[in-house]
C-alpha cells in the first residue's frame, strides 16, 4: 500500500513536476502508453490540489503533453 502524500501543496507540486518530467522522458523514448500513465498520475495529483493552490505553469505543461499524446 502506498503512503499518502503530505498535504503541503508545494510538495505536491514538486511531485507533479516530477511526473511531468517522467512523462516527457517516456515520450522521448517512444513509450507512449507509459507516458499516458505518467500523465494520468500527474493530472490526477494536480486536480486533487487544495482549492486556490493551482499553478498555471503546471497546467500549461499538462496540456502540452496531452496534445502530444493525442
Amino acid at each position: 500500500m502506498a503512503f499518502p502524500l503530505p498535504l503541503d501543496p508545494d510538495f505536491r507540486k514538486e511531485v507533479i513536476k516530477s511526473w511531468i518530467e517522467d512523462c516527457n522522458d517516456r515520450l522521448d523514448l517512444g513509450k507512449v502508453e507509459d507516458a499516458k500513465i505518467s500523465w494520468q498520475i500527474a493530472n490526477s495529483l494536480y486536480l486533487n490540489l487544495p482549492p486556490g493552490t493551482g499553478d498555471l505553469s503546471i497546467e500549461d505543461a499538462l496540456m502540452a503533453i496531452r496534445v502530444k499524446l493525442d
